[in-house]
């Protein structure tokens, strides 16, 4: 075994060549884009300090680095000798301390080619005049770390306005969507964090963490997994165990609910939406087109729509029987197939005492709830109820039925 380590066998691990080229001044998309392509560079070739990540640490953060990882990027502060430093006498032991050796001074070989190729190839996919203040006369870039010189480039070009941050930070507070993986939030996060540290105001990791919390809680039945994260020590309490114990109580709580809730229930009230949807946007079309058509159409599209308003509004009876606890089945309703509700007076009142949208609050009419709302502000959650409100609004949270 040999400690040599060529540039070219290291430059077809990559799986860019080159960079994608930026013609005259960067913005923090295409430098974004770069650092994908660098992350992707580095991260393909091992290195025994890199966590899984390979040599990602040569460009990422070290507070982000350290975060997402549990653990830092630390390079040695030297070279490792060129032989073990008094070898065991031993004949066993001694071969295997020179083989550490030579694994030691291979993975140092490696990570200064894959800097240097690196550095260089961001330097290629970028005009040099705006390096030029990192750019030595006559050691040329020799001196400048690939960070240093990806940061140099971010800080002074490739600035982030006032309402691209804004949006960075209503984003970063977006809710946790629980019928998705918790990947996606947590991947959201970070990209979060990592546009405001270009942008040069940093999430710190408590934040990130007391962020998600709240957002987890949010989503109803999450208690217990809340107690068992606070009991944690305070020090255990970072981001990248954060995204491990409630990735698994969120696993959980998906698990729970497919073995309680009736098979089928979810997926015909899905596709029920789905054809609503459907027959409403062919719907809108006619009535779209209609004002270049004849007028026999015309009523023939308004009758058309009448027939269509009365479907929607037997398909939402039978999604509102659907969703009754199981208890409530004929045998509640005298055997009537349009029986109202025991919950139900016998005469309709105007507002339903049980009803509650997450957009309008908890005096609602009959009828009227989070799925068949008509007038949804941003962020609607249709699935939002008395019992689980998923954040929704509190107007009149304290009415009770007369």
């Amino acid at each position: 075994m040999s400690d040599t380590v060529s540039a070219k066998s290291i430059r077809a691990q990559m799986p860019h060549g080159t960079l994608s080229r930026i013609t005259g001044e960067p913005n923090h998309k295409q430098l974004r884009n770069l650092e994908k392509e660098l992350a992707a560079n580095l991260m393909a070739i091992p290195c025994p300090w890199g966590h899984g990540k390979g040599h990602l640490g040569l460009l990422q953060d070290p507070v982000l680095y350290l975060q997402r990882n549990g653990a830092a990027f630390t390079i040695p502060a030297d070279a490792p000798p060129d032989y073990p430093i008094n070898p065991p006498a031993a004949a066993p032991a001694r071969e295997a301390a020179r083989a550490t050796n030579l694994a030691e001074r291979k993975a140092w070989n490696t990570y200064l080619i894959v800097a240097t190729i690196t550095r260089d190839q961001f330097a290629a996919a970028i005009d040099d005049v705006y390096y030029a203040g990192l750019d030595d006369p006559t050691e040329g870039l020799n001196a400048v770390s690939l960070r240093d010189l990806v940061t140099h480039v971010r800080t002074t070009y490739a600035t982030i306005s006032q309402p691209e941050i804004d949006d960075n930070m209503a984003e970063f507070h977006t809710a946790i969507n629980a019928a998705l993986p918790l990947a996606v939030y947590t991947r959201k996060q970070e990209k979060c964090q990592t546009f405001a540290l270009d942008a040069g105001v940093p999430i710190s990791e408590a934040t990130m963490v007391t962020t998600g919390t709240k957002a987890a809680l949010n989503c109803g039945g999450m208690e217990l997994a809340w107690r068992e994260w606070k009991r944690r020590p305070v020090v255990d309490q970072t981001w990248n165990n954060w995204k491990q114990h409630w990735t698994a109580a969120f696993t959980e709580s998906r698990d729970i609910h497919r073995m309680t809730t009736p098979e089928g229930v979810f997926a015909n009230q899905a596709a029920t939406d789905a054809e609503q949807a459907a027959m409403m946007a062919r719907s809108l079309d006619n009535l779209a087109n209609a004002a270049i058509q004849k007028n026999d159409t015309i009523e023939k599209l308004v009758i058309a729509n009448e027939h269509l308003a009365k479907a929607l509004a037997d398909a939402n009876a039978a999604i509102a029987r659907l969703r009754l606890p199981a208890g409530h089945s004929a045998s509640h309703s005298g055997g009537s197939s349009n029986a109202r509700p025991p919950h139900w007076a016998a005469t309709p009142p105007e507002w339903d005492p049980q009803g509650y949208c997450w957009t309008h609050g908890w005096k609602v009419k009959l009828g009227h709830s989070s799925t068949t709302c008509t007038h949804r502000k941003e962020g609607h959650d249709a699935t939002a109820s008395r019992a689980n409100t998923k954040s929704g609004s509190t107007l009149n949270k304290a009415w009770t039925p007369a």
